[in-house]
């Protein structure tokens, strides 16, 4: 066995590990929706957030179940399948207080009961002169390309074209990252 089809089941044993650590069952949408809305008011009581309480109330939306019964929930997103590859300001957004700023998407299938986040994406932005511009986590659809490289689960640590294995986390828990986990430290390293 060559070193790179070692890799690749490797990835895809990484992979099955990750998805079987992290729950993506939960009740059903609307219950996940009032879930990130409670955190995110919370942090904004704690005095983490710039962004305003009736902001989040603009920014967290829930799209109505589509023909496969998928229903979205963004956060700051203003559509499905928009993506700031440019990590503009401009395109709707929750901001800290340090100056960092995040948006995300979560696909739930509300066929399967309990309903199963089937994919998302989250993505934090540092400020300048932070050296790492932003991290993205992905949940990538069944059936992406990704999922046959092991990378259905992923992270992108300041390259959309850089990936490695995201830890098994849920949504909430990314959200709880964004929110508490993620300072920037008053001296970088470097």
């Amino acid at each position: 066995m060559s070193g790179q089809s070692m890799w690749l089941e490797y990835s895809q044993q990484i992979q099955q590990r990750s998805l079987q650590a992290c729950s993506l069952e939960v009740k059903n949408s609307k219950t996940l929706y009032q879930e990130f809305s409670k955190a995110l008011n919370q942090a904004c009581n704690d005095g983490l957030l710039d962004t305003k309480i009736f902001e989040i109330c603009k920014f967290l939306k829930m799209t109505p179940p589509d023909r496969q019964q998928q229903v979205v929930i963004l956060g700051g997103l203003e559509k499905l399948g928009t993506k700031n590859f440019k990590r503009s300001k401009d395109i709707p957004h929750f901001a800290r207080k340090d100056g960092c700023w995040f948006d995300f998407a979560i696909i739930i299938d509300e066929v399967r009961k309990p309903a199963e986040i089937i994919g998302f994406d989250f993505e934090i932005c540092f400020p300048e002169p932070v050296p790492i511009q932003f991290f993205r986590f992905d949940l990538n659809l069944p059936g992406h390309d990704n999922q046959s490289d092991g990378l259905r689960f992923h992270l992108h640590p300041s390259s959309d074209d850089f990936m490695v294995h995201s830890p098994p986390m849920s949504p909430l828990e990314i959200l709880h990252l964004f929110l508490y986990g993620f300072e920037i430290p008053p001296k970088m390293r470097r």
